[in-house]
């Protein structure tokens, strides 16, 4: 995560420079921020990151919905490196885009493709929260724990890599920002190949083809393991786990589409009238708001669970989010914005809980098939998101202009109202189980009618 919020002022700096370059062929104008930020250059510049997002995001679901499934078989490690490993070719061409003025703007496009070829963000999260809860199968308490605090990293990352990434771009250049962004993946690695453990390969039982065909037919492997991701997702299970595990990826999606459409409209709205935010203004807001998210996750959650059940918590966290983004829709002044942050702050721990408890419903050998589903879930959420809210936004503009953080609010109230649709399935498959042992012929008697 650090990486990633090095890379997006850095990539948006970069395209801007290059589009300018292109359009003026004088690097003296490019140079001042009043004469290249003119229309052309920014409507150009804004076509181009789109497409870089749209490459990064789609290119990613279809390896990620197989890698998944492939990593319960193969091991974790495999998985966790291709990411790292081809974000250090897509560093490299984005370093030499800097280092060789004549080299296209489109050559980013590249570099967006070598970010989603191994699935990019996608890939390390299903890797990491599968290899978690391969190694934590003892108790589901530790188990929320510790996707609570990988969670966290999400956050504490952000908050680094966006102080870190604008600092450098602003006051060093992009060489130092993309330097940073290599480092950040050569850690990784290192760090992967000689202190990480591969938690234990399983066998899958659910009926992975032989080594032999998979070398021999590639196309029906890629097929075989991505059908696995959405047979994990789908099947029939006991005591209406199915629906339990459905209910969770829906609210996967809605936190997800919510995260992102915050991201796409919040610049924008805190620069319009009457916050007028400045930019440092927002980078300050940001950075708050990411610590506090954070230190949710890593102080006051496990303080919290020696009180309240995990699936309380949950509730109260999407409660507490829903009432920020109502405070955000009708700020008028700079301390209700920053109020935003505060209310805020228990907003990360639904996500947490949610993946421990879809790890719980799943098999030892289906974990990566479902957090490999969950994860590609999560990237369609990009384009998706970019189409209501950065679509919504302008038309509500000169109405509403808190009108898209309206919507946010009340997908997080739909995100409460299916968690305690899954709290009521779990109590009732309870029931019966209480039932069935302690009136089995009743039960059986209800069964044969």
């Amino acid at each position: 995560m650090t990486s990633t919020y090095i890379l997006l002022p850095a990539s948006q700096h970069l395209v801007m420079d290059k589009v300018c370059l292109e359009l003026h062929k004088d690097t003296s104008i490019c140079s001042e921020s009043g004469k290249r930020e003119n229309e052309e250059v920014e409507s150009r510049s804004s076509y181009i990151l789109l497409l870089y997002a749209a490459i990064t995001s789609l290119v990613s679901i279809p390896p990620a919905m197989m890698l998944g499934s492939w990593s319960d078989k193969a091991g974790r490690r495999s998985v966790m490196l291709l990411p790292f490993i081809l974000s250090l070719l897509s560093g490299g061409v984005l370093l030499a885009m800097v280092l060789v003025p004549s080299l296209s703007v489109y050559w980013c496009l590249l570099a967006a493709a070598f970010i989603g070829l191994p699935g990019g963000h996608v890939s390390i999260f299903l890797s990491c929260f599968s290899f978690l809860a391969d190694i934590t199968m003892e108790s589901s308490s530790s188990r929320t724990l510790r996707m609570a605090i990988a969670e966290s990293m999400i956050f504490v990352g952000g908050m680094v890599g966006f102080l870190l990434g604008g600092y450098l771009t602003q006051n060093i250049g992009l060489i130092a920002a993309y330097g940073a962004y290599i480092a950040c993946h050569v850690l990784a690695i290192l760090y992967i190949l000689l202190w990480l453990q591969d938690s234990k390969p399983l066998n899958s039982n659910l009926g992975i083809i032989s080594t032999k065909n998979e070398v021999q037919e590639s196309g029906a492997m890629i097929l075989k393991y991505a059908s696995l991701s959405f047979r994990a997702v789908f099947k029939r299970r006991s005591c209406q786990d199915r629906l339990k595990l459905n209910l969770l990826i829906i609210c996967t999606f809605l936190n997800n589409l919510v995260a992102i459409g915050d991201n796409s409209v919040l610049l924008l709205y805190l620069m319009y009238e009457p916050r007028e935010f400045t930019t440092a203004m927002f980078g300050v807001f940001n950075s708050a708001r990411m610590f506090l998210l954070g230190a949710g996750l890593l102080g006051l959650f496990p303080l919290l669970m020696r009180c309240f059940k995990e699936m309380s918590l949950a509730k109260i966290s999407v409660v507490f989010r829903a009432a920020s983004y109502a405070l955000l829709a009708f700020s008028t002044t700079t301390w209700m914005v920053y109020l935003v942050a505060v209310l805020g702050m228990p907003g990360g721990i639904t996500q947490a809980v949610i993946r421990s408890l879809s790890s719980a419903i799943v098999g030892p050998d289906e974990q990566g098939a479902m957090f490999s589903f969950s994860a590609s879930v999560e990237a369609t959420c990009i384009v998706i998101a970019a189409i209501i809210f950065n679509g919504l936004y302008p038309l509500t503009l000169s109405t509403v202009p808190g009108m898209p953080f309206i919507i946010m609010a009340t997908f997080c109230i739909i995100v409460l109202i299916l968690m305690h649709s899954t709290s009521s399935t779990t109590i009732c498959v309870r029931f019966r189980k209480v039932v069935k042992l302690q009136f089995p012929k009743v039960v059986a008697l209800t069964a044969s009618c």
